[in-house]
């Protein structure tokens, strides 16, 4: 029995569904960040070539960085990050319920050890009261 709750709680430890959450937390995070940064530098590319046409610079960022600069920094932190935070309480509470779980499974484990061992007594006292029983028996009929 104590090897079952050794290697229960070296499990509840390691939940791999949890830690596999948190990874795709990260790359989604990365993913997310990777998107910033390319609509960041394809504004700049796009001012430049605005700019080497012959528009001056500080229209073409004040036309440009309301339609394209604004929505393409917040889709990425908007969509990429909320998912990379749903995936990380997702895992949390994983971890947290499954941690949980393990802690009444040690109890139910123990319950039924417990029950066992109740059951084991009642048994031999109940042999025991037989044994009794018969003895009894043996002298009176040896009396008889």
């Amino acid at each position: 029995m104590k090897l079952k709750d050794k290697n229960m709680s070296k499990k509840s430890r390691k939940s791999p569904i949890s830690i596999v959450l948190y990874v795709v937390a990260a790359v989604v995070g990365l993913v997310g960040i990777a998107l910033l940064v390319n609509n960041i530098l394809l504004f700049r590319d796009t001012v430049n070539q605005y700019v080497t046409q012959g528009y001056p610079e500080a229209t073409v960022i004040n036309e440009l960085i309301p339609t394209q600069l604004l929505p393409g920094i917040f889709e990425p932190i908007a969509v990429y990050g909320g998912i990379a935070f749903v995936l990380l309480g997702v895992g949390i509470v994983n971890k947290k319920v499954s941690k949980c779980l393990t802690l009444l499974t040690k109890v139910e484990v123990c319950n039924s050890t417990i029950e066992e061992s109740i059951l084991e007594q009642n048994v031999v006292y109940i042999e025991n009261t037989e044994t009794t029983e018969q003895i009894k028996i043996v002298e009176e009929v040896e009396k008889a």
